[in-house]
């Protein structure tokens, strides 16, 4: 005979509010001070960290609990990221949509990614204004959207740079090819030094203008196909730029 214990065991719940919810509501205060075409970037931006978090928020999760709320209310409700867990959620997922989401999943323009920044400055400032972030959350936060203010458009500008300058100055000739993710390790007055992700490759010195290595990083990673000539490696087609 099996004994009733009289227990319920309560399916989870999601957040209220949720971030869905909180997004939705940090636009319609933007709304009204902001001129058409700027609150349209605001929706972009917006629109697309939603779409990061409902992606890869749950790598994020920390806690047991969490990581379990979200595997029930997702396989068995088909809930989202944002739908399930409250604003606290938005500033965990941060790097990841400044870091990784922005740089490597989006095509995005210049315009796009200083706007980025400051949006995510904003909302961060929202949020703490609103009471659903503390103080200390809040001020993690800022530095990451702060750094990322700077880089992302940077990246991008030194990606089209890279790009202009390969399709102008492509060598003729060349017999050896290398395709890579380089990463700086130095730079000099008109030379980068790169490190491939083969590690048998070694440093490659690459001859560029000035104005390229003055815009570029020690520690950032560029995409390049680089060719071997007599006066050494050119760039013959370049690809993204990732601030590290």
């Amino acid at each position: 005979m099996v004994r009733q214990t009289g227990k319920v065991v309560p399916f989870p719940t999601i957040a209220d509010p949720n971030i869905e919810t909180i997004l939705k509501k940090f636009l319609g205060a933007q709304r009204g001070r902001l001129k058409p075409r700027t609150f349209r970037s605001y929706e972009e931006v917006i629109s697309l960290l939603e779409h990061c978090l409902n992606l890869y928020g749950f790598q994020e999760l920390t806690s047991s609990s969490d990581t379990t709320l979200y595997m029930r209310l997702s396989d068995y409700k088909d809930l989202t990221f944002c739908v399930i867990f409250g604003p606290d959620k938005i500033i965990s997922g941060l790097s990841t949509f400044l870091g990784y989401f922005m740089i490597r999943k989006v095509v995005g323009s210049e315009s796009l990614l200083r706007s980025t920044g400051t949006v995510t400055k904003k909302l961060i400032q929202w949020l703490l204004e609103k009471g659903h972030i503390d103080q200390e959350m809040a001020d993690k936060a800022l530095e990451i959207a702060m750094e990322a203010a700077r880089e992302l458009p940077a990246a991008e500008r030194l990606a089209r740079m890279l790009y202009e300058y390969a399709q102008s100055h492509a060598p003729r000739h060349w017999t050896t090819e290398l395709d890579d993710y380089f990463t700086v390790e130095e730079v000099e007055a008109n030379c980068l030094y790169l490190s491939g992700m083969d590690s048998e490759t070694g440093i490659v010195e690459v001859t560029v203008p000035r104005e390229i290595v003055e815009h570029c990083k020690v520690g950032w990673q560029i995409n390049l196909l680089l060719g071997e000539t007599r006066s050494g490696w050119r760039i013959l087609e370049t690809g993204n730029v990732y601030p590290m």
